[in-house]
């Protein structure tokens, strides 16, 4: 069953309809495809360091105590913004 719209529009109305239609379709795939992937952030010893407010030397015997867990990546040590963030709360409820 074929609809038969009988209405007269003029090109630039034609024109309009068609980007509509066109951006309603087209505008989630370009959202969704730009949107950041929802990996935890992976942060680097010294920037872990500084979040944390300690040296290096500490972050390392934290690391090696099991206060928090680094993540070796090739020959790099990277931490997850997740695991430190619950370290600090860790620690924080240790200290109370």
């Amino acid at each position: 069953m074929q609809t038969v719209i009988s209405t007269t529009f003029t090109p630039d109305e034609l024109t309009g309809l068609i980007m509509a239609a066109v951006e309603r379709t087209v505008r989630p795939m370009i959202e969704a495809a730009v949107q950041p992937s929802h990996s935890p952030k992976l942060l680097t010893r010294q920037e872990t360091a500084r979040f944390l407010g300690v040296s290096l030397p500490t972050l390392h015997e934290w690391t090696m105590n099991g206060k928090i867990t680094a993540n070796r990546i090739g020959t790099r040590v990277r931490y997850y913004q997740t695991d430190v963030e619950a370290a600090v709360q860790q620690i924080n409820a240790a200290k109370r």
